[in-house]
C-alpha cells in the first residue's frame, strides 16, 4: 500500500503520486535513483520516469525529463499528437526517515515542461513548519536498493499546485516551437 497522498494534491493526481511512489520503492538507490516522476496524459495514460544520476553531475537526468522522453518515444497519445500532458507529479524518498514527499521540478525541468506542457499542473512542497525537507542516512549502504512501501509514510507538509506557465511567466519560446 502506498503512503497517504499529501494534503494539497488534487484528487485526480493521486494515481500519479501512487505510481511514482511505487516506481521509486522498487528502484530507489542512494546517489543513483532518488526521484521518480509520473506524467498524466489527457488520454488517461500515465508515463513514468526515474532519475538517473551520473558520476559527472551534468550527465545526470531528472525523472521528469526521462518521463517526457518516454512519452514522446513510446506509444503514448503524446507521441501520436492526440494527447497532452495534464500533470506531472515527482516524488523524493527522504533517506533515514522512511518518508516520501512531493518534489518540485528543478529549473531545467520547468523549462523543459514549459516547452512541451506549459499548461500542465506541477507541484512544489511546503514542509510543515518550513523545516528542511531532506536528510541523509549514514546507516544505508551504497548497494542497498528500494524501500519497504508498506512501511513508508508521507512527510509532514503539503503539496502546492502550480501551472508550469505560471512559474515561468516571461519565458520566451524558441523560433519554430
Amino acid at each position: 500500500m502506498a503512503p497517504t497522498p499529501p494534503p494539497g494534491l488534487a484528487a485526480e493526481h493521486v494515481p500519479l503520486f501512487n505510481a511514482a511512489v511505487r516506481l521509486l520503492a522498487t528502484h530507489f538507490a542512494p546517489g543513483r535513483h532518488e526521484v521518480a516522476a509520473a506524467l498524466g496524459l489527457s488520454d488517461g495514460s500515465t508515463v513514468l520516469g526515474l532519475h538517473v544520476e551520473g558520476s559527472c553531475g551534468r550527465s545526470s537526468i531528472c525523472a521528469e525529463g526521462i518521463a517526457l522522453g518516454a512519452a514522446l518515444a513510446g506509444r503514448s497519445g503524446l507521441a501520436d499528437g492526440i494527447a497532452t500532458i495534464v500533470a506531472c507529479v515527482a516524488v523524493l524518498y527522504i533517506t533515514g526517515t522512511g518518508q516520501v514527499r512531493v518534489i518540485a521540478p528543478c529549473g531545467v525541468c520547468r523549462e523543459l515542461l514549459w516547452d512541451y506542457a506549459a499548461d500542465a499542473a506541477i507541484y512544489t512542497w511546503i514542509p510543515a513548519g518550513n523545516a528542511a525537507g531532506a536528510s541523509t542516512d549514514a546507516t544505508r549502504s551504497e548497494g542497498e536498493r528500494g524501500f519497504e512501501l508498506a512501511a513508508t509514510e508521507t512527510a509532514a507538509g503539503e503539496a502546492r499546485q502550480w501551472i508550469v506557465r505560471d512559474l515561468l511567466p516571461d519565458k520566451t519560446r524558441r523560433k519554430g516551437w
